[in-house]
């Protein structure tokens, strides 16, 4: 997999550009693999270049891309696309709680697109190392939806799949820090470099090969049951909140 090669140089949007509340569609489009003003995207666009980028499976990023589309988008011609801010659409698949995203005020109908500045430096502190595992990024989840509205239960799945898709796209083996395929026992971390660019510039981390590994949709399924898992045992330890 080639990532950031010389025709998909970063380039941060414009003010004229539409971008959203997803770190990882508008880092596409600051890197081209979608259209870099965030307009008229379709929804072959959407699936190849999630697909290629981060390594979701063609089931599960045609139900990612046909949702969001269908639910946001624009007819233009014969087809629906959406531009990137479409998908801002408060509770349309944006949802408050977001690890870097402030709420959306009451009254608007549009969510915040810009990463709050506050909100990532809160979710980089939540470990003392230079890495981040499965069980901080659940700790400050849980911290950033305390201090928010409730979400409903299909939101708070999403919000976990959401979590599993940034451990399982941006870890690497805790005991290597390699790209190598992690053995069996050796849990994923994210590096705060990689969050800081990816969240925080929405810019494909420098260094980065793509994933260990596809994401397929039961995987995924089966990793939120465990975040459940996980931060269900850290509520009930009163370890949830920072």
């Amino acid at each position: 997999m080639t990532i950031n090669d010389d025709s998909h140089s970063y380039i941060p949007a414009t003010p004229g550009d539409s971008r959203s509340p997803c770190p990882a569609l508008n880092a596409l489009a600051n890197h081209g693999y979608l259209p870099r003003d965030g307009r008229n995207i379709t929804v072959t666009q959407l699936v190849s270049a999630i697909r290629h980028i981060y390594g979701i499976s063609l089931p599960f990023a045609s139900i990612l891309a046909l949702g969001g589309v269908a639910k946001c988008g624009h007819w233009k011609g014969l087809g629906m696309v959406v531009d990137l801010h479409e998908l801002a659409k408060h509770n349309a698949v944006e949802h408050d709680g977001s690890l870097v995203h402030a709420d959306t005020a009451p009254g608007e109908v549009y969510a915040p697109t810009a990463v709050d500045p506050v909100l990532l430096r809160h979710l980089l502190e939540t470990s003392t190392t230079d890495v981040l595992t499965r069980r901080d990024l659940c700790r400050a989840q849980l911290t950033r939806q305390a201090a928010s509205r409730p979400l409903n239960s299909t939101q708070s799945f999403v919000s976990k799949g959401e979590l599993d898709l940034i451990h399982q796209v941006f870890g690497i083996p805790s005991s290597e820090r390699s790209s190598s395929t992690p053995a069996e026992g050796h849990e994923l971390v994210v590096p705060k470099a990689v969050l800081e660019d990816w969240l925080g510039r929405e810019k494909l981390p420098e260094g980065w090969s793509g994933p260990l590994r596809e994401v397929g949709l039961l995987e995924l399924v089966g990793q939120v049951r465990e975040i459940e898992k996980v931060e269900t045992e850290m509520v009930a330890s009163g370890k949830g909140t920072l």
